[in-house]
């Protein structure tokens, strides 16, 4: 049982809770009345500030793509070239399993199998946005010539599925970190976009200063206790490790496990609730 918070009556701690226990169980069997002990708050105290737990989610999702939208922000002032950009974005989406698990879960699995109306509209209008930060980075990087795609925006959409669906097979303790699964992914994308050869010690230099600018994006949540990164091993560089501050709406949710399906390629208990969301951006 996990111990009862010292700040109970913040907002914030309501929604860290709430979002861990949406990543635990899954939004159908989340209570409110579970957050309310594990806070020692009493029901009500949380009803009188969310008023249902559809606003709660709504809240996390809310304090979830502002997160994304000022990583995406960072990066764009501070990288100017097209696969610069596209390699920080596949990081930061990369990251966000990590860096952000439990908020991460419930954006990503719960909302398209409970909801339709005012809340599905809103996510699917941040979603629009964020698939367009893409599309335009590699729209841009066809017009210069370094990538070649007839299409920016499916090229765009194949990037996000392949990022996006890592909540289902991602472990923050697994043999690879984010850095590794980021390097491995960019270097075949990037083979496809851009032919570069999968050894090339300028593109190591690029991918590690895309990284970097990313984790030094104001208002990233700091890496959960326990997960590790991998350290860049480039000549005469010296790893710093990631800077970042706490993020207004949540406190940093320690890493969660979703329930595994069963099945070729998928790992971990089977869950009569799982179904394989349909192929989204972020």
């Amino acid at each position: 049982m996990r111990a009862r918070s010292p700040r109970a009556s913040s907002r914030d701690a309501i929604l860290r809770v709430f979002a861990e226990h949406v990543a635990d169980r899954g939004y159908a069997d989340t209570s409110l009345g579970d957050i309310a002990a594990e806070l020692n708050l009493s029901k009500g105290t949380i009803v009188h500030h969310f008023g249902t737990k559809e606003a709660l989610l709504r809240e996390v999702h809310v304090a979830y793509f502002g997160r994304r939208f000022a990583e995406a922000d960072f990066v764009l002032a501070q990288l100017k070239d097209p696969v610069s950009r596209l390699v920080a974005m596949i990081y930061a989406l990369l990251a966000a399993h990590r860096d952000d698990r439990a908020a991460s879960l419930a954006c990503l699995r719960e909302l398209v199998r409970y909801f339709d109306g005012d809340l599905t509209g809103y996510v699917r209008d941040q979603r629009t946005r964020y698939t367009a930060i893409v599309s335009d980075i590699l729209r841009d990087g066809a017009d210069e010539g370094v990538f070649h795609t007839a299409d920016p925006k499916m090229s765009a959409l194949q990037i996000f599925g392949m990022c996006n669906y890592a909540w289902t097979w991602y472990e923050p303790d697994g043999a690879q970190s984010v850095e590794e699964i980021a390097r491995l992914f960019v270097r075949n994308i990037l083979g496809g976009l851009a032919h570069r050869p999968a050894e090339d010690s300028a593109l190591d230099e690029l991918i590690t200063k895309a990284t970097d600018t990313v984790q030094r994006a104001p208002g990233r949540l700091p890496l959960p206790g326990g997960c590790r990164e991998s350290r860049p091993s480039l000549p005469g560089r010296r790893w710093c490790g990631p800077l970042g501050a706490w993020a207004p709406g949540l406190s940093p949710a320690r890493p969660t496990r979703p329930r595994r399906p069963s099945g070729p390629g998928c790992s971990g208990h089977h869950s009569r609730r799982w179904r394989r969301p349909p192929s989204r951006s972020l």
